[in-house]
């Protein structure tokens, strides 16, 4: 299936995500260096703490909400809050005023915002596909990420110093069009069935609570195992741009390239060069990599897939070859690109239609949870020596693939049961 063949709704998501996350990246990846430099390091660290506590709460809020009033309210709303961030941001870096303190709070509700309008995005992509498009919406919005964020990276790096006050009003601008696009031409899709549920249930208590539905999530047991594991696996890669990036950093100096090479290189460049590697492996081969699993929906695939994830990123938390870090982070991406998709395909098998949003709002907190564990995880690196590190993630990634594995025959069961059903 093409991007045309998708849903008029997923077509607009894709493309309005693609503007939005170009312009966004441009600003958000360097604002911690910008209050670094405004209002210290300490403010700055804490600042990226809060914003991170406030998607998880805004993201619990959202996926509540967007289950009992609809997906596009919640995305209105968050795309709303969006624009006025940016708005009162570009002003708080124009020529007539600047104020760190205001772009600090500015940037906490952005952070709120994303949590608002993320769950209801997910769910209503779920609510207006299919099993077998499912696949290729997901590879193709994971390709399109991508391409944003290394396109934004080049700009973002040339133009933030000089150039923040028209990145801001550049993002201010595209930020108010995906609001009108999304009122004007985004269609509702929560399902008749959801609706239904919900006032059914509005008649027994005249609302379903927040803590209630919650509380429904947390019971399913096959979902919050699938949860852990993903948290585990993800947090592996999350190392990149903490423990491996700082210790490739401090310990490669004048490394050659091969042994008996003359051509040398020092850590932060090699970080740099296993960056774009990545970047650019996710823009031109995953695309390609669908083209090969089109179809094939093996979980042995997905596992197997998983192991070279894990195994590549483990090699990086303690080699120092670098033309063998370039390999093991080719054989990393690979295993990314192949298992991204799949594993997304089998977390639909596990939401029910009456809370998708609810599901969702706890499924985007994954790369969240994995983030801090990568924080955690420098911490510890302070004290232990790189080879031991390299112990500890790769068993942290083993135990994320053995969670998943363990799970794999109650998906099973649930295709099986809906299968039936639609016989």
């Amino acid at each position: 299936m093409t991007f045309f063949q998708f849903h008029p709704n997923v077509r607009l998501r894709i493309a309005m995500s693609f503007l939005t996350n170009t312009l966004g990246n441009m600003v958000t990846p360097f604002m911690s260096i910008y209050f670094a430099r405004t209002l210290g390091t300490t403010i700055a660290g804490t600042a990226t703490t809060i914003s991170i506590g406030l998607a998880l709460i805004s993201a619990t809020i959202g996926g509540h909400y967007a289950d009992r009033i609809g997906r596009k309210k919640m995305m209105l709303l968050g795309e709303g809050l969006a624009t006025l961030a940016y708005t009162v941001m570009t002003f708080a870096n124009s020529p007539l005023w600047h104020s760190a303190i205001t772009t600090l709070m500015m940037t906490m509700l952005c952070s709120a915002s994303w949590g608002l309008s993320k769950p209801a995005v997910e769910a209503m992509l779920i609510d207006v596909s299919g099993p077998d498009t499912r696949k290729a919406i997901y590879r193709i919005s994971y390709w399109c990420n991508n391409l944003a964020i290394s396109i934004a990276a080049i700009i973002g790096g040339y133009f933030f110093s000089d150039y923040l006050f028209e990145l801001l009003l550049a993002a201010s601008g595209m930020s108010l069009f995906s609001l009108i696009v999304t009122a004007l031409l985004m269609k509702e899709t929560m399902p008749e069935a959801s609706k239904s549920f919900n006032a059914i249930v509005a008649k027994v208590s005249n609302r379903v609570t927040m803590l209630g539905r919650y509380a429904e999530v947390l019971r399913d047991r096959t979902f919050i195992v699938y949860l852990i594991a993903s948290v585990l696996i993800v947090s592996v890669e999350m190392n990149m741009t903490g423990y491996i990036g700082v210790r490739l950093a401090q310990d490669i100096h004048h490394a050659p390239w091969l042994p008996g090479l003359t051509a040398t290189i020092d850590g932060l460049p090699l970080v740099g060069f296993l960056r774009t590697e990545n970047t650019l492996a996710v823009v031109l081969l995953s695309l390609f990599v669908g083209r090969l699993l089109k179809g094939n929906s093996d979980t042995r695939v997905m596992l197997v897939a998983m192991l070279a994830n894990i195994i590549g990123y483990s090699y990086l938390v303690f080699g120092n070859q670098p033309v063998l870090l370039l390999l093991l982070m080719l054989l990393a991406t690979i295993g990314e690109l192949t298992y991204v998709p799949l594993k997304q395909t089998l977390l639909i098998q596990l939401i029910p239609d009456h809370a998708r949003s609810s599901y969702m709002a706890l499924y985007s907190m994954a790369s969240r949870a994995a983030l801090m564990i990568s924080g955690v995880n420098m911490i510890i690196g302070g004290f232990l020596p790189p080879s031991v590190m390299a112990l500890f993630i790769l068993l942290t990634g083993l135990i994320g693939v053995a969670m998943l594995a363990s799970v794999l025959p109650s998906l099973k069961e649930k295709k099986e049961e809906v299968r039936q059903v639609a016989i």
